[in-house]
């Protein structure tokens, strides 16, 4: 008897870094394809965090990265969906001192720019009113 052949070459295996997920029957997983669109397959590859990953028609990420948000009802992906949950190595992860760091510098950035600017300048919310 022959056997069957998946329908994926690969064995749909999961995309995403460190995760060991592969498509088998009745795992209760999903696992999409990338998006056609070029701005969306964009956006999922650079949530990998993974240098130098290109996208194939083969490649996909397994459920277990999405939020339930991230379906609708008849549990579908919606088409806003990115993938968001990982398990980053720790130089890859943005900590809550790295996003303090990032965000005190973007503030010292915009005070030392605004500070800059002269006095009679008409300012947004002045052209705003």
């Amino acid at each position: 008897m022959e056997k069957a052949r998946s329908k994926y070459p690969s064995g749909g295996f999961c995309a995403v870094w460190g995760c060991s997920n592969r498509q088998t029957k009745g795992d209760g997983r999903k696992y999409h394809r990338f998006p056609r669109d070029p701005t969306k397959r964009k956006q999922w590859a650079a949530a990998l965090k993974r240098e130098g990953f290109v996208a194939t028609e083969y490649s996909r990420i397994c459920s277990d990265h999405f939020t339930k948000e991230s379906y609708n009802g008849s549990g579908r992906l919606n088409c806003s969906a990115v993938p968001t949950i990982f398990n980053f190595p720790d130089h890859l992860r943005l900590t809550v001192n790295k996003l303090r760091i990032c965000v005190m510098h973007a503030v010292v950035q915009w005070i030392t720019f605004y500070s800059s600017v002269p006095s009679n300048h008409v300012t947004l919310a002045a052209m705003l009113a």
